[in-house]
């Protein structure tokens, strides 16, 4: 008969062993990622014959480069790997698992502001851009090492449970149901992405139909600042390891930033004070070091269609961008002087050349619903030189509130509701048509 020293162990281990295989089971069902393109983008990942170019970040890459595209241009293979927020600890595993299956050549690496200014590892409390990426590293060691490292231990019992906070689990009916059906039809295991604003177009791209009017950027509520002085050393630290890990499997490493709108970086205010400390601390570590928000209009201009929100690009924007993306790293980076032949010094000196404008308008309501308060995003010194239409679209009805003013506090219509167009006008040339929700007691 077995004793109860070995009983009793026995017990407490089989209790474990089922616990995680029903975890398992739960998580299969209840996990909400059907329609996922991350799950897709990473399906199609594993399936590469080879990976010559890696595009590295969050969710700019995965709407930024088109890869098939680039793939022709470059006459290489190349793949995206950008999911929903990813970090630069996100990344550094990714590219660990990449290159334990892929002879990789290149790595694009995009450092964006808001992946850098990002809170320490320890200091992370909402965790699902983690989970995102640890669901789909299937190298034990890579995966291991990310969730060990990427928060504080306090969280590492959820981290290591197959169902936890933060891993798409949902107890929606109908979203349990979509799941199970997907299962039973098999489009489940098509890996599939569908959505009726954007397509997945393969390889780790995203393109979103929707773009913004020319003149069309607005905002209800006030940016703040780059907060430049809370990148972290493990942000650095990160970095740092993903250089040595590149060179140690002799892999080209290239450093970029996307392109943002200049509504998005103008609202910020401080842009500059990021690319002059990344800038710093890519060269100190001998790289170059190319910012496309910097860029000369004869390399690159977008638009404000080519943009589906203020920080990503639409599909017009991702094809415009990927002819410019595989022309500059193509040849032209490789020129003598290049950064100082295609990019302004600053953005302030960006700002300088581009000419006057009205990059966009922040409508925001009153704390008591009664007035609204516009504010143009602008590199105009003097704003006095803006005037406004501002309209109340309520009940299928467009009401006229100002008519070529100066003044930005207007009176909205009380006990209505509906859209706000404000028009805005520099030196009487129309520069703006915008529109956001209201709510008038």
């Amino acid at each position: 008969m077995m004793s109860v020293k070995v009983k009793i162990p026995l017990k407490i281990f089989l209790f474990f062993v089922f616990f995680f295989l029903l975890s398992v089971c739960a998580s299969f069902f209840f996990r909400d990622d059907s329609n996922s393109y991350a799950r897709a983008l990473f399906h199609e990942f594993y399936a590469q014959e080879r990976i010559d170019y890696l595009i590295c970040g969050a969710s700019h890459v995965s709407h930024g480069v088109e890869a098939n595209t680039a793939g022709v241009r470059f006459g290489k293979s190349v793949f995206n790997t950008g999911t929903p927020s990813q970090k630069i600890d996100g990344t550094y595993a990714i590219l660990r698992q990449a290159l334990k299956l892929y002879k990789i050549e290149k790595v694009f690496l995009e450092l964006d502001f808001a992946v850098a200014c990002a809170p320490a590892f320890s200091e992370r409390t909402g965790l699902t851009s983690e989970y995102i990426v640890s669901e789909n590293l299937r190298d034990f060691g890579v995966k291991y090492d990310f969730l060990l490292h990427c928060s504080a231990p306090s969280h590492y019992l959820n981290s290591f449970l197959p169902i936890g906070k933060d891993k798409l689990i949902t107890l929606n009916p109908k979203k349990i149901a979509r799941k199970l059906a997907s299962v039973a039809d098999g489009s489940y295991f098509e890996y599939s992405y569908h959505d009726d604003g954007s397509e997945y177009a393969g390889r780790g791209c995203v393109l979103d139909f929707e773009e913004i009017p020319d003149g069309g950027f607005s905002d209800y509520k006030l940016e703040s600042a780059i907060p430049v002085e809370r990148v972290s050393d493990d942000w650095k630290g990160t970095v740092e390891k993903i250089i040595s890990l590149c060179r140690e499997n002799g892999v080209e490493l290239i450093f970029y930033a996307m392109p943002n709108s200049d509504f998005y970086l103008n609202q910020k205010g401080n842009y500059d004070s990021y690319y002059g400390f990344c800038k710093n601390f890519i060269n100190e570590h001998g790289f170059a070091y190319y910012d496309f928000n910097l860029a000369k209009p004869e390399l690159l201009f977008l638009s404000d269609s080519d943009y589906h929100d203020d920080n990503h690009l639409s599909k017009k924007g991702v094809y415009k961008w990927t002819d410019v993306f595989c022309d500059f790293f193509s040849e032209k980076y490789k020129e003598e002087n290049v950064v100082e032949k295609y990019f302004y010094p600053s953005y302030a000196e960006k700002m300088k050349n581009v000419g006057e404008r009205v990059f966009g308008l922040y409508m925001i309501e009153s704390g008591d619903k009664k007035t609204l308060e516009i504010t143009p995003v602008t590199n105009i010194a003097d704003p006095g030189r803006i005037t406004y239409d501002v309209y109340a679209i309520s009940g299928g009805e467009e009401t006229v509130l100002a008519k070529d003013s100066g003044g930005t506090t207007v009176s909205l219509p009380l006990g209505k509701s509906g859209k706000i167009r404000v028009v805005s006008y520099l030196d009487g040339i129309k520069q703006n048509d915008c529109m956001e929700n209201f709510a008038a007691f």
